[in-house]
C-alpha cells in the first residue's frame, strides 16, 4: 500500500464505503480510518467527514487489531467481508483468530451463520458467542439468542421461505403473535 496523506485516505473511504462493491481490500481502508482518526482527533470526526456511522469506523478499524497471519488474508481479500472480521476479531484469543480464519479461507460457503459455526469450532464459547452479538447489535435494537438443534431450524427455513420470509422474521412474527394471544388472554 503507497503512503497514506489525507487524500488518500479520503479517497480510499469516499470510493469504498458509498458503494456495493468495493476497490479496496478491509485493511486498506482500516488502515485509511486509522490515519484519520489520528489525523481528526477522534473516530466520530472521520465518521462526519466520510458521512457514515462512527460504528462503521470501529467495525472497519477491527481488522488493524487481528494477528497479522490473519491480516494478510483480509489484505489478500481472502475474508472480505466486515462482519467476517468482527466475528473473528471477537474470539480474543491469536491462536483462535488464527484457526478461525483459516477454517473460514477453506470453506466454500460464505453465509454468516456458516461463518459463525466455524468460528464457533475454532474455540468460542457459547457466552462469548452470545456477548459477541449482543455487545455488537445496533442501538435500539434488541437481541435474543435463540440455539435450535438443525433439524428444527431447517423445518423453520422451510416455513419461512413458504411464506416468502427469512427464519428470523418468522420466528420474531410468532412470538409476537404468542406475546399478544397472552395479552388478550390475561384481560379477559
Amino acid at each position: 500500500m503507497k503512503k497514506l496523506d489525507e487524500e488518500t485516505a479520503l479517497s480510499i473511504l469516499f470510493s469504498n464505503t458509498k458503494r456495493k462493491k468495493r476497490s479496496a481490500d478491509l485493511l486498506t481502508i482500516a488502515r485509511s480510518c486509522d490515519y484519520l482518526a489520528r489525523l481528526y482527533g477522534s473516530q466520530q470526526a472521520v465518521a462526519d467527514k466520510i458521512g457514515i456511522s462512527a460504528e462503521m469506523i470501529r467495525e472497519f478499524l477491527t481488522a488493524l487489531k487481528l494477528p497479522m497471519e490473519v491480516q494478510k488474508s483480509v489484505s489478500e481479500r481472502k475474508i472480505d467481508r466486515v462482519d467476517v472480521v468482527r466475528e473473528i476479531s471477537a474470539l480474543g484469543d491469536p491462536e483462535k483468530q488464527i484457526a478461525a480464519a483459516e477454517a473460514l479461507i477453506h470453506t466454500p460457503s460464505k453465509d454468516i451463520r456458516d461463518i459463525k459455526r466455524l468460528v464457533k469450532k475454532a474455540g468460542a464459547s457459547i457466552q462469548d458467542a452470545k456477548r459477541v452479538v449482543t455487545e455488537g447489535r445496533p442501538q435500539g435494537l434488541h437481541v435474543f439468542v435463540v440455539d435450535f438443534d438443525e433439524a428444527v431450524y431447517r423445518g423453520i427455513a422451510v416455513q419461512a421461505k413458504s411464506l416468502q420470509t427469512t427464519p428470523a422474521e418468522l420466528v420474531k412474527g410468532i412470538v409476537i403473535d404468542w406475546l399478544r394471544e397472552r395479552r388478550k388472554a390475561e384481560e379477559g
